[in-house]
């Protein structure tokens, strides 16, 4: 009787196949822990960074802050005739000191952006190659009517004359601080 299994055979068989059937079952169930502690862990990580993060910034945003130099104007600020705060145009320039790191500026956000705006100034210059160019200073987010009349370069400068961009953003005062348009403001930075 080759071809035919005995029931002692057959029950064997049906044995190691639960087996089989035992062993992937509990193949599956650990294989669905794993991916969720895995799940658990990455939700984990994702929820502290972001409590981490509200914690540097925890004014909201896209990780702007307010400018902790933005203050009001000190006692040279600059006015124009009638006596009101003259808006930095690009027609003026800069004058810093040849090697200073710390200089004396008047970067403002006029009054009339009070409730709509906040703004953000940077200083830039050529780089090297001609095609870029070099952030001298970038401010944080200035609300209306405050001045930033003191900045920290990132480096001090060669006597020379430069030409400069003051590059002043925009942000609306929502919780997402939207950008709006920007202007580029473009000025001479003399440095002696």
């Amino acid at each position: 009787m080759k071809g035919r299994k005995t029931v002692n055979e057959e029950y064997e068989t049906e044995k190691k196949n639960g087996r089989k059937w035992l062993i992937l079952l509990i193949l599956l169930v650990l294989l669905v822990l794993l991916i969720v502690l895995l799940a658990g862990a990455a939700l984990g990580v994702f929820l502290v960074r972001n409590e981490e993060q509200d914690e540097e910034h925890p004014d909201g945003g896209v990780g702007l802050v307010l400018d902790p130099d933005a203050g009001e104007a000190s006692a040279g600020e600059s006015r124009n005739a009638k006596g009101q705060d003259v808006v930095i145009s690009g027609k003026g320039a800069l004058l810093f000191p040849v090697h200073e790191k710390e200089v004396s500026v008047d970067f403002y956000n006029p009054k009339e952006n009070a409730g709509r705006y906040y703004l953000t100034f940077e200083l830039r210059i050529p780089d090297q190659s001609g095609n870029g160019y070099e952030v001298l200073y970038a401010s944080g987010l200035v609300e209306a009517g405050k001045h930033i009349n003191r900045i920290t370069l990132s480096r001090g400068l060669e006597k020379g004359v430069y030409e400069a961009v003051i590059h002043v953003q925009p942000y609306c005062m929502d919780q997402e601080r939207t950008l709006t348009n920007n202007a580029d403001m473009k000025t001479v930075l003399l440095v002696e």
